[in-house]
């Protein structure tokens, strides 16, 4: 394991990290061409961004804190409160599989028929704007120097809300991100729990400091494809989503694996007006590789630029402006227009 893996966005997964050294042989480890991304690879090399799930964020001079990251003061009690339930829900998930660490041999394997059926019921019934696939990990997904306990992953979006989205890069819109990032860590803790009732073993991970690159998970898994901004645009709500995945020990459901949406990325080559509308210019004409021969989508490329990218989307709580300007954002009709144009 690398040595980059003690930077992570509570103590709880520290301690977790700590528990992979300690038992290599049990868990589901980063290949050896995985790269540092998200928010461990933000507070590696920029440790003055204290994460907004951190207690200290709560305990030094949150005033303060909320003033550098251009956040209203009259908006102070409702922010504290997401945050809360961020840390609430993150610490949560570490929480919910301590039995695992006292069973580390894997399970037998028992079919549950008509499980996914069900957990689409459960889903529809709790949450009208969740969706979900299902997919195995590469392992060139998971961050460098982290580990899951499980191979197989099923994905969880979740709907950001247009009309706040549009008012990027306004406080509204960055709250709106806000609001998702603790909506999905209660989505993703509660779909694992009804799993858990089912007999399944799994691993919820929160949306805020995760372990894997989720976005290309995603779109190996078929519920969309990255676009120039480096987000998934999904036909429902184009790049208007928060992921999250849950780790699961064995196959339980069938791949939702398909290549229905790579012409997205075609179509970005031809609009740009991401990339024309940054106002930091991170978004890039040309697409680098970070990870090469990924089982499922070939190479992992991007064309954001970190280092101009991350300063201005926490200054916003998120920035947005990508998604506002994107015209997959008005959702399926267009997704539909344009596939049908292409």
């Amino acid at each position: 394991m690398s040595s980059q893996g003690q930077f992570s966005t509570s103590e709880k997964e520290k301690k977790y990290l700590q528990r992979g050294k300690d038992s290599p042989n049990y868990f589901y480890f980063a290949h050896p061409d995985s790269v540092q991304e998200g928010f461990d690879y933000l507070f590696s090399v920029h440790p003055e961004f204290t994460p907004l799930e951190s207690k200290n964020f709560l305990k030094e001079n949150p005033i303060q804190k909320m003033r550098e990251r251009g956040i209203p003061l009259r908006a102070f009690g409702s922010m504290l409160k997401t945050i809360r339930k961020i840390q609430k829900e993150s610490d949560q998930s570490w929480t919910n599989i301590e039995p695992y660490f006292d069973n580390l041999s894997a399970v037998q394997f028992k079919p549950k028929p008509n499980l996914w059926n069900e957990l689409n019921l459960f889903i529809k019934k709790n949450w009208n704007d969740v969706e979900i696939a299902f997919t195995d990990l590469p392992r060139q997904m998971i961050f460098e120097g982290k580990y899951t306990l499980f191979r197989y992953a099923l994905v969880v979006s979740q709907e950001m809300k247009k009309d706040k989205i549009d008012q990027a890069p306004n406080f509204e819109a960055g709250k709106e991100t806000m609001r998702v990032y603790a909506s999905l860590g209660i989505v993703v803790n509660n779909i694992a729990e009804w799993l858990r009732k089912k007999g399944v073993r799994c691993q919820s991970n929160h949306p805020m400091g995760g372990l894997v690159n989720t976005p290309s998970l995603a779109g190996k898994a078929g519920m969309g494809w990255q676009g120039r901004s480096g987000l998934l645009i999904t036909p429902r709500y184009g790049p208007r989503v928060r992921l999250a995945p849950i780790f699961i020990e064995h196959k339980h459901f069938d791949f939702t694996d398909n290549l229905n949406h790579t012409w997205i990325e075609n179509y970005c080559e031809i609009c740009q007006i991401c990339e024309k509308n940054c106002p930091t210019k991170a978004i890039n004409s040309k697409k680098v590789v970070i990870v090469d021969d990924v089982p499922g989508v070939g190479a992992m490329r991007t064309c954001i630029d970190r280092e101009k990218c991350f300063e201005f989307f926490f200054k916003t709580l998120g920035c947005s402006i990508c998604m506002k300007v994107c015209p997959f954002s008005n959702g399926q009709e267009t997704y539909s227009r344009l596939k049908n144009s292409k």
